[in-house]
């Protein structure tokens, strides 16, 4: 009887079988390779290009700390002779090289000029600024106003204001809004409607700089201090500063001279009085103000804020007797403000510490 064997052709497709896992496996294992290589370069370059805008960023960071460094040097007396350059090399990450000089010869405006270098990285930052003085016994003039705004301003018909206005942007004018003073702007004057504005529409006056709220120096000289949001209300004596490391309501009656400081935001609910004509106050924030419902206020409102502006907000009626200056002016309702020349000790103040006010900032590198 024959013996059964397997065809030969069976052992030959099993050998041509093996043959072809082996290729296939081959060429998945290089492709494998090749993406792997691909995502460790691609890996590489992220990293690269993380590590030098890390740099990037600690460069501008340092060109901005020049900027600091420069203004602080010359509040404390230094660069008497201009133009002169400051250095720091003894910085973490870098250091920075800041050039002032003055500003089209004149005495107050000055032109910085600062790089930051971070391990080869370099940017470079370009302000222009002037500093705000105040003689003695004055004020700045921003409080010469009745009405006085950092942006562009619109006065409608339910705007009553005697005092003089100002805009450190433009102004237009809607319905019948009375203006018993001068108005002026840096920007152009609209006038539609039958405003009534009895003094002189001034456009393309000078920028005036508004005083930087220093919180650090109204919270050391303060006689009372508040942590965290307060209310203010009833009967509210002042001596000097209070401090409100926090936001704030106010309404009630107040007696005594001195200013309310709030880092932070501030509503009016009621009407704010003084107990007697020999009182004087004045509320001074970084945050927005806002007037809610009928109310009067026997006093000056000052908002501002150089990192984000800040608003004064009218809703309702408000009848203030001193004067309201503001980054931006926005009312809804009815604002009637009646100018009262304040005497105590708001920002900018000959007793204040020095203030630059930067016109222009620009980032060159």
């Amino acid at each position: 009887m024959e013996r059964l064997t397997r065809p030969r052709w069976c052992a030959v497709q099993r050998r041509s079988e093996n043959g072809f896992a082996l290729i296939s496996a081959a060429a998945f294992l290089v492709l494998l390779l090749g993406f792997g290589a691909s995502m460790l370069q691609q890996t590489i370059q992220e990293l690269h290009r993380a590590d030098r805008a890390k740099k990037e960023t600690r460069a501008f960071n340092l060109a901005e700390a020049g900027i600091d460094y420069a203004v602080w040097r010359l509040y404390n007396g230094d660069g008497s002779t201009l133009p002169v350059t400051w250095s720091r090399s003894d910085l973490e990450g870098g250091g920075f090289a800041v050039n002032v000089a003055s500003y089209d010869g004149t005495a107050d405006t000055v032109v910085l000029n600062s790089t930051g270098n971070s391990q080869g990285q370099v940017s470079i930052v370009k302000v222009v600024g002037c500093f705000l003085r105040t003689e003695p016994d004055t004020q700045n003039p921003v409080f010469d106003h009745a009405l006085f705004s950092d942006a562009d301003l619109t006065l409608t018909g339910t705007f009553d204001l005697k005092g003089n206005v100002h805009s450190n942007g433009k102004v237009k004018c809607q319905g019948g809004p009375s203006v018993d003073g001068d108005l002026s702007a840096v920007g152009p004057i609209t006038i539609q409607g039958s405003a009534t504005i009895t003094g002189s529409k001034t456009s393309g006056v000078p920028r005036v700089g508004m005083p930087t709220i220093d919180l650090a120096y109204y919270r050391s000289v303060a006689t009372t201090v508040f942590t965290g949001d307060t209310t203010l209300s009833g009967t509210t004596t002042l001596d000097g500063v209070t401090f409100i490391d926090g936001n704030a309501n106010i309404s009630g009656q107040v007696q005594g001279t001195g200013v309310i400081v709030v880092a932070g935001n501030v509503r009016v609910n009621g009407n704010v009085t003084l107990s007697s004509g020999d009182d004087e106050f004045a509320i001074v924030a970084t945050g927005t103000v806002r007037i809610n419902g009928n109310c009067r206020i026997e006093g000056w409102v000052y908002t501002h804020n150089v990192d984000v502006p800040s608003e004064f907000l009218g809703q309702g009626t408000a009848e203030i007797v001193g004067g309201v200056a503001a980054d931006v002016i926005n009312c809804n309702g009815t604002l009637k403000v009646e100018y009262k020349q304040p005497t105590v000790d708001l920002p900018g103040g000959a007793s204040a510490p020095a203030q630059f006010d930067a016109v222009s900032w620009r980032r060159l590198r």
